[in-house]
């Protein structure tokens, strides 16, 4: 049970939430992306990519801009996959936010031994330790482990959609509970 104290502390956290501001990366102009998905559902959230002067492979050059995006939302989604730097952006916003939620896009290639490159397998195993790793009260984080995305090419068509993961996400931040890791996928083709 909590003591007077928490329970002040978790009714302060729980309103900071119900104004949920949303900041993504990746282009919600590109249909085949998590980020159209989340425009969707969270018609004003903020989101950074290179069409709009966020180089994210060059994080060093706008670390100004993305500490002022951190300090200024509370829900931070981490979907572009950029050779690493969805770690760093993971723990700048962990440095910077204050109060909120993060969800890391990871890959079932995280577990499936199916992926091609050993460099983005590494990366996203990485990306799912921190996260657990980072997880707390204050900054609480959720690992989606994630099959393929519909791009919108005829062989990815029974893919999962980017709005059904949008929709996933934003049920998570529905519940009581808290979700540190799930995953979601698309269905497999019989060998």
């Amino acid at each position: 049970m909590l003591d007077k104290r928490q329970q002040q502390i978790l009714a302060v956290r729980n309103q900071v939430m119900k104004n949920r501001k949303v900041l993504c990366t990746g282009n919600p102009d590109k249909k085949s992306t998590i980020a159209s998905g989340i425009k969707n559902i969270w018609p004003d959230a903020t989101f950074i990519h290179l069409s709009n002067g966020f180089d994210l492979k060059d994080i060093s050059s706008i670390e100004d801009k993305l500490k002022k995006l951190f300090q200024t939302h509370n829900t931070f989604i981490n979907a572009s996959y950029l050779n690493g730097m969805q770690i760093k952006l993971l723990e700048l916003c962990h440095q910077y936010m204050p109060n909120g939620e993060v969800y890391n896009i990871g890959s079932t290639n995280e577990y499936d031994g199916l992926g091609q490159n050993e460099t983005y397998v590494n990366n996203k195993r990485e990306l799912q330790k921190i996260s657990l790793k980072l997880n707390s009260f204050r900054f609480q984080t959720t690992h989606i482990v994630m099959g393929g995305i519909d791009t919108g090419e005829p062989e990815t068509e029974s893919w999962v959609k980017p709005l059904k993961i949008a929709e996933m996400i934003k049920w998570v931040t529905e519940q009581d509970i808290k979700i540190p890791i799930l995953g979601i996928d698309q269905p497999k083709q019989p060998w």
